[in-house]
């Protein structure tokens, strides 16, 4: 039957190609656009390409009616007069003005038009929230009228073709434009993907597109949907991944992932996916528009997927010459690090494995070179990690080969990290692979493509996330490379050993160590400078800062840190960004009234480094002070002590220093909520003005990580510093001082200070603040910040800690019930009862209005953190007396651990709250990951 449908279509067409055509054999004219890439446009060497161009062709072919593309614009086909052939428009999506004058197709493609938004409007996820952008548009596009019908007020930059546009946006003239795919196959494009990704796109409109005649010719309307009906599946399947990427309208590409890899690869504790192949191939969908989708398995199993069609792409498979699947390579992922372990005591040599037993695992590519290195050895082969482990321990083994990251992770889960020892003298690298079943150009071409948007740094930062130790990292020296021009580069060949100035005595900034060396924080981002740039240095040492000033502005030294910019400072010197906040501090006699605002001390004698630039802000009659001018900050503490001045105004860094190492315990210190807004920079002798711009990229180069380690090197007391007594007091006297500064500022406030007063404390209060008002816990700004801090402790330790979600059901109806204030004390006896429960060494937080957050460190079992999560049940299971109500709360508890769950802050805390609510809602009170 389908055989005789298709020869009655056969013969219709040629019916009806016999009787339009038998008088005048001419080709049917095809009206298209030379710039709607990837749907109609001309190509380089002039000819008519695209999805929709195939299509006609293939209409062509089946009809066998020819057809002749022209370049025209539709409104001027529609007023000419003159035309004695048949046109059709090759398809549009946009409406027809008068459908009377038309006759349509039925469609033959599908199309989306999308806003695309630049990516530094991430957080824009709404059509509506664009109304102060201006967005670009080609004029008379369809676009606009779709736009406008869902948000009436915006406003937009029209371009006379989509090649202008694209322009436009790249030149920054528009944050965001409305066009159709944007395909990351096609190089032209790939700069716009890089500005625009495809993942910060806004859907518009799906749309149809139908091919138009003018009306009258209905027989020619049935022809043309009889011809397209015919276009076989498997064809137009071809041509959308052609130009439209692999999968990228049809669900993707599947990747088939092997699991319990860590920390490549691993199952979450929100039952997703997670790791560094993960985050990787996360980065590729992003970069590309494509979306990806997951299958889970074993090594062997997922091997079979991708043979049997029923994955696209292995996520990442050791493919070498002794280890073929048969598939086909298509792009080298990563390369995994394998190392020697041994348990309890360290290997020194290559030469004490000789006649040892060694484990390694079968499927590993390094066996032969394993072999050969060690001839004498007995090498015996596991199935798995996990039995090399318990074979090395029941002394079945001495020592085993196996991937150093992934056995550390292992090791660390199990508690038994620092029994270990890796042996750096023995490393293998194996070629991780995405691997296809070949066969499939345009999907090759479509991961190659992908990947190569992905830039090597983003890649290092990824792996910066997953990998505990260094020495694993193969991007490691990205982070800290500075792409440099071929002019910047020549400058620095050229530059002569630049001169440092710094301050003899100015810890922890910067000072003289016990070697002579120049140290301290400037010390540590000038040798940075050094290494990221080439360049040669040579410190200078200055008595005092107003030496040190003069000299830099005179030209005898090049650089100088912490140096303020001001305006008088800018007609003599140049300035870097901002590198290290740098809020000024009072130090005043302990039995004195504490001071947050300079107009407090009006009247009295305050002591000032002579050279600083606060002294021309403080000689104003604003003020009212009388200024005694000191050599260095030990002098100025020297003057108060001795009663020559009143306070003594010094950067908080430095005098919480030198407090803490000098005998003046009868002195406090206050923050200055007048100058509390003040940054360090790099001044820069005007002769050196090329070098600023590339000490502004080196300071934009370093992490996150690397800034908390400076501060812990040179802010943070070391355990030696606390031994004594007096370092202990100094400690706890600088932390209750910052604890506390809020509170008191706030108290100032209360106190009536001048109203343009009372608002910038305002603001410093939500800067400053860090704990919750009503349980005084650390609230989630605190908690970001020692959940980082417990992350880098016990990554250097090799050491599991847990995260509790608590979530509470019934605080709210108290609140409508009661009122807030019954509400409040329920909170706080909530949060006192979480806080009996634990260690004092553990951190509990308030996260939200019915959350607390607990961090419990060192935890080398989930029985134990399990233990801790029914004693917070048990304590919270009681009733309590509410405005004369016995209320009940019910509890729930998330349970998530580092680095199983997780390996950062964010998804840690995402982890342990997505679990706090499955416990909630299968009725139970604590939720883990399996």
């Amino acid at each position: 039957m389908k055989l005789f449908n298709q020869l009655l279509c056969i013969l219709y067409l040629v019916f009806f190609s016999s009787s339009l055509f038998a008088v005048e054999e001419q080709p049917l004219i095809v009206v298209m656009n030379a710039d709607s890439y990837p749907y109609q446009f001309i190509d380089d060497k002039g000819a008519p390409q695209g999805i929709l161009v195939d299509l006609w062709k293939d209409w062509s072919l089946l009809t066998a009616i020819d057809v002749e593309f022209v370049v025209r614009d539709w409104e001027d086909v529609l007023v000419r007069d003159d035309i004695d052939q048949t046109i059709v428009h090759i398809g549009t999506t946009g409406r027809l003005e008068s459908k009377e004058q038309f006759d349509v197709a039925k469609p033959i493609w599908s199309a989306n038009s999308y806003l695309y938004l630049s990516a530094s409007m991430i957080n824009k996820r709404n059509i509506s929230e664009l109304q102060p952008y201006k967005i670009g548009i080609v004029s008379d596009s369809s676009c606009e009228d779709e736009l406008l019908a869902v948000e009436p007020g915006l406003v937009f930059k029209r371009y006379n073709n989509r090649q202008d546009l694209l322009q436009g946006a790249l030149a920054g003239e528009v944050f965001a434009f409305a066009d159709s795919e944007v395909n990351a196959n096609n190089s032209a494009h790939n700069q716009v993907t890089a500005l625009f990704p495809t993942s910060n796109r806004l859907l518009i409109k799906q749309n149809e597109i139908r091919p138009v005649i003018i009306n009258g010719q209905a027989s020619l309307i049935q022809q043309i949907d009889i011809g397209f009906s015919q276009i076989p599946d498997e064809r137009m399947s071809e041509i959308e991944v052609y130009w439209l990427g692999a999968g990228q309208q049809k669900g993707g590409i599947r990747i088939a992932s092997t699991v319990n890899i860590e920390p490549y690869v691993n199952i979450g504790g929100d039952g997703n996916l997670h790791g560094l192949y993960v985050d990787m191939w996360d980065l590729w969908s992003e970069k590309t528009g494509v979306p990806i989708t997951f299958t889970q398995g074993t090594m062997k199993s997922t091997i079979a997927l991708v043979r049997e069609g029923k994955a696209d792409v292995h996520i990442g498979y050791p493919e070498s010459e002794s280890l073929k699947t048969g598939l086909q390579r298509e792009e080298l992922l990563y390369r995994v690090k394998s190392r020697l372990f041994s348990l309890n005591k360290p290997i020194g040599s290559l030469d004490e494995l000789t006649h040892s037993r060694i484990g390694a695992v079968p499927t590993a590519p390094y066996l032969d070179k394993l072999s050969l290195e060690l001839p004498d050895a007995d090498i015996r082969l596991y199935g798995s990690v996990d039995a090399m482990i318990e074979a090395v321990i029941s002394d079945e083994i001495s020592s085993f080969v196996a991937s150093s990251a992934w056995t550390q992770h292992y090791l660390v889960q199990k508690g038994v990290a620092p029994d270990f020892y890796q042996f750096m003298g023995l490393e293998y690298s194996t070629d991780i692979y995405v691997l296809s079943a070949g066969g499939n150009s345009e999907l090759s071409e479509s991961i190659k493509q992908g990947f190569a948007l992905i830039s090597r740094v983003e890649l290092a930062e990824i792996e910066q996330k997953w990998m505990l130790d260094n020495n694993n990292r193969i991007f490691v020296d990205e982070l800290a490379s500075i792409q440099l021009s071929t002019q910047e580069s020549e400058y620095l060949k050229r530059l002569p050993t630049l001169k440092v100035g710094y301050q003899k005595n100015w810890k922890p900034m910067e000072f003289t160590d016990s070697q002579g060396d120049f140290a301290g924080v400037n010390g540590e981002l000038i040798q940075l400078l050094q290494d990221r740039l080439g360049i040669k240095v040579e410190a200078v040492e200055y008595q005092e800062w107003q030496g040190l000033i003069s000299a830099l502005i005179s030209g005898e030294v090049d650089i100088a840190g912490s140096v303020a910019s001001t305006q008088e400072r800018l007609k003599a010197l140049m300035f870097s960004e901002p590198y290290w906040p740098s809020p000024w501090a009072l130090a005043t006699p302990m039995d004195k009234e504490s001071v947050f605002n300079i107009q407090q001390l009006k009247g009295q004698r305050v002591a000032v480094v002579e050279g600083y630039q606060l002294i021309n802000e403080l000689i104003g009659p604003e003020f009212g002070v009388e200024l005694v001018l000191v050599a260095d900050t030990e002098a100025g503490l020297k003057a108060v002590t001795d009663g020559l001045a009143d306070a003594f105004i010094e950067k908080v860094i430095n005098m919480a220093a030198q407090l803490k190492q000098s005998e003046m315990s009868q002195l406090k210190m206050s923050v200055l909520a007048d100058f509390s807004e003040q940054q360090s920079h790099f001044g820069v002798h005007p002769s050196k003005a090329e070098l600023v711009p590339l000490i502004n990229k080196v300071l934009e180069s370093v992490e996150q990580s690397s800034r908390q380690k400076i501060y812990q090197r040179w802010v943070i007391p070391t355990a030696g510093e606390l031994s004594s007594a007096k370092s202990q007091w100094n400690l706890v006297f600088g932390l209750i001082l910052f604890m506390f500064v809020v509170l008191l500022i706030s108290l100032k406030i209360m106190l009536g200070r001048e109203v343009d007063k009372r608002k910038r404390l305002e603001r410093q209060l939500l800067d400053l603040t860090h704990y919750d008002t009503l349980t005084a816990l650390p609230n989630r700004t605190l908690l970001n910040d020692r959940l980082e801090q417990t992350i880098l402790l016990h990554a250097r330790e090799l050491s599991t800690f847990a995260i509790l979600f608590v979530g509470f059901d019934g605080i709210k109806s108290i609140n409508a019930q009661c009122g807030h204030h019954a509400g409040e004390q329920l909170t706080k006896t909530l949060a006192e009862l979480i806080t009996k429960s634990v260690r004092r060494s553990d951190t509990v937080a308030r996260f939200g209005s019915e959350e607390f957050v607990v961090i419990l460190n060192r935890t080398k079992s989930l029985d134990i953190v399990c233990q801790v999560a029914e004693n917070i049940i048990n304590h919270l299971s009681d009733d309590f007396d509410v405005e004369q109500l016995q209320v009940n709360i019910h509890t729930s508890i998330g349970v998530a651990r580092y680095p199983s769950d997780g390996d950062g802050a964010a998804e840690l805390l995402n982890a342990a709250e997505k679990l706090m609510f499955k416990a909630k809602e299968s009725g139970g009170n604590c939720y883990k990951s399996s």
